[in-house]
């Protein structure tokens, strides 16, 4: 005879396995952020990245004018991509959940019209960035950024 025992989650399992996928889509939110990023210096179009950040992000707010300066100035980009490295969620909950790690930017060369170097910028490296989420629209957005 074979018996059948119905195990129940405790709330201690419940409650660690919540953490461990917000702190998961915390990260992913962050790297989306930058494929975002990637893609924008590329097509010159923000809304991607506007869609990912709070409005408070001060540095957010920084990069996506950036980005619309380039479309304003029909300027283009060689270079410029982000990479992330270590990137780690602390515990937190929908109102606050830090994400720290590594940031490098490549060098970046901008181009006016007429194909001429307006501007170039070295390798960017911010070896332990701070991102602060927090839920909005069903979704983790960054509300800050600390470098």
């Amino acid at each position: 005879m074979s018996s059948s025992v119905l195990v129940t989650p405790s709330n201690a399992t419940t409650t660690t396995d919540a953490q461990a996928a917000l702190q998961a889509e915390a990260v992913e939110a962050v790297r989306n952020f930058y494929d975002a990023w990637n893609a924008a210096i590329v097509s010159r179009d923000s809304r991607a990245m506007r869609a990912l950040v709070l409005p408070q992000c001060v540095l957010c707010m920084s990069d996506i004018g950036n980005i619309d300066d380039l479309k304003k100035q029909n300027q283009t980009v060689r270079g410029g991509q982000v990479t992330l490295g270590k990137l780690t969620a602390s515990k937190g909950s929908d109102q606050a959940i830090a994400v720290q790690g590594e940031v490098v930017r490549a060098p970046v060369e901008i181009f006016g019209a007429d194909g001429a170097l307006v501007r170039s910028f070295a390798v960017d490296r911010v070896p332990n960035m701070l991102w602060i989420l927090e839920r909005s629209e069903g979704v983790l957005k960054i509300r800050d950024q600390v470098r």
